[in-house]
């Protein structure tokens, strides 16, 4: 079940992830056993979240692309929004100003709202400020007083994401940003990550306590979210060792571009290769990744149908990079180029194997040091 394409503002895919349609109507059905009323107020609360959570991310992703980060899309989850970009910012002060921009987004909504219902009273329930407030009386006041939907949601999302200092959430984020500035982003990276560890089984218990589905969700993501970053700036770190010619395979299967898609996946199964290069001529290449086929397919269409053109890669591009790109792009393989000239190709599973093999001899270098200590 694939994302929904909602648009592409600015040049970023906003995607609907299937499961935040799942959760949504599970919620609005269970509001419906409590009456239409109930089921309404849910409804017009999941609209103002759903737009703040897209304005929130699309203005990470407009400085992202001010600061000469590309990003290629924004995933709604049910935990939030998602933007995933080409590469994490090196510089912490990029970092910084990327991961702010979002809750400073929902704290100016909240302000400007603060500053229309202040002249128009009528707009705004302040009655809730009573200390006889129930729960009933702020459900209604979300479906019969919109600007108070609206500063609810933003002062809910832009305190959560900013003061939670857990990656891979803006609080993390920032956090790492801050620590980096004085230590270095792995260093940084290995204290903000176990930092979000105890919040997310804190979180966690808390779930249970409350017995809240959506909390228990979060700390399950923010603890698996920042174990998987963690291991991703690691990775990085580890690469920009490695001598990038070594990982070049020089005698990549190329297959020509007019074949028909049938005929090449056999051969490429014969090779037993689930990706190759495509020539297209005039030094122009291609790549055909098995894994990544559409469900129908037609065998009598030429493979250049069906592959796709990943960004070239120069051999003077450091391996840490290359492994970036691996990680958010999700290629195979990519041609590596030497000015203009196909020189290989370097595969997912090359890069994976070095890093194995890096990790083992830093750790053996590390036992080593130990003993001799």
């Amino acid at each position: 079940m694939r994302s929904l394409v909602l648009g592409r503002p600015f040049g970023v895919a906003i995607e609907l992830h299937w499961s935040f349609i799942l959760l949504v109507l599970f919620i609005l059905f269970s509001a419906l056993a409590e009456g239409i009323e109930s089921m309404l107020s849910t409804a017009m609360l999941f609209f103002f979240l759903f737009m703040s959570v897209i304005l929130h991310e699309l203005t990470h992703s407009i400085v992202s692309i001010n600061r000469g980060i590309s990003v290629q899309r924004i995933v709604l989850l049910p935990i939030g929004g998602v933007a995933v970009a080409e590469e994490i910012p090196e510089n912490p002060r990029d970092e910084f100003l990327i991961s702010v921009s979002g809750p400073i987004f929902n704290f100016s909504v909240v302000i400007a709202v603060i500053l229309i219902v202040t002249f128009l009273p009528s707009f705004f329930p302040w009655h809730l400020l009573s200390s006889k407030t129930t729960a009933a009386d702020i459900d209604r006041a979300f479906l019969y007083y919109p600007f108070f939907t609206l500063l609810y949601v933003n002062l809910m999302l832009g305190s959560f994401n900013l003061f939670l200092p857990a990656l891979p959430m803006d609080g993390g984020r920032v956090l790492r940003s801050l620590l980096s500035m004085k230590m270095g982003t792995v260093k940084a990276t290995r204290i903000v990550t176990t930092i979000s560890a105890v919040i997310a089984i804190i979180l966690f218990m808390v779930s249970f306590a409350l017995q809240s589905i959506i909390l228990m969700v979060i700390a399950v993501f923010i603890f698996f979210g920042s174990r998987e970053e963690a291991r991703f700036i690691e990775a990085k770190s580890s690469l920009a060792k490695i001598n990038l010619k070594s990982l070049i395979n020089k005698k990549p299967l190329i297959i020509e571009s007019t074949q028909p898609i049938g005929s090449a996946i056999r051969h490429m199964l014969s090779k037993k290769k689930f990706a190759c290069l495509v020539d297209f001529g005039s030094g122009k290449y291609g790549v055909l990744d098995l894994e990544n086929l559409p469900e129908k397919i037609n065998f009598l269409e030429p493979v250049s149908s069906y592959a796709f053109f990943p960004e070239p890669i120069s051999i003077d591009m450091p391996p840490n990079k290359i492994f970036e790109k691996f990680m958010t792009k999700g290629y195979a393989l990519v041609p590596i180029f030497d000015s203009g000239v196909l020189v290989g190709v370097i595969s997912q599973s090359a890069i994976e194997q070095a890093y194995r093999e890096m990790r083992i001899k830093e750790r053996i270098s590390s036992l080593i040091e130990s003993k001799s200590n």
